[in-house]
């Protein structure tokens, strides 16, 4: 029995020490994104996105995350007929650049939530800073607004007056 609460606790510490800590997001904070394709409820259609960031310099750090809200997903088990363990409903990060590695990429925003659903998938985009570049500090969610640009661009600015930039070429 010693062993075993041996082995649990070593198990609950190694997760508490790589388990980055954030805040809950909150939608409402962050820019609703959906795709241009119009859902079509057979197909599932991308609108491939151009993604390329930048940040101020600073001594903290910034990122962009891209979130897809999923309802009742499976935590365990999926068989394709039944889940073993259900989850609750969650946004469910997809995408991420941070202040440390600004490096541009892409996406496929889903045009329909599942494929042979009507139902339009649920996205958005979220700005999150930390106070210093210490993995202890929690990570909190900043405001992201949509600005006028050639390009479709949002940023965001932390508590210090350092910013975030993203800038979104569609194909």
């Amino acid at each position: 029995m010693v062993a075993l609460c041996a082995v649990f606790g070593l198990g609950t510490a190694l997760y508490a020490r790589k388990h980055e800590r954030e805040e809950p997001l909150d939608p409402s904070k962050g820019a609703k994104l959906t795709s241009r394709i119009p859902c079509d409820g057979v197909a599932n259609p991308q609108d491939l996105l151009n993604l390329a960031a930048t940040f101020s310099q600073g001594n903290g750090e910034r990122a962009f995350r891209l979130d897809v809200f999923e309802a009742n997903y499976c935590k365990r088990g999926d068989l394709g007929f039944a889940c073993v363990q259900p989850g609750h409903s969650l946004w469910k990060q997809e995408w991420s650049v941070d202040s440390s590695t600004p490096v541009a990429g892409s996406y496929g925003l889903d045009s329909c939530a599942a494929w042979g659903s009507k139902e339009t998938p649920q996205y958005v985009l979220t700005g999150w800073y930390r106070e210093k570049a210490d993995p202890k500090m929690p990570w909190k969610q900043v405001a992201v607004t949509k600005v006028a640009s050639r390009w479709e661009t949002y940023e965001f600015t932390d508590p210090n007056g350092e910013t975030g930039r993203l800038e979104i070429n569609r194909w």
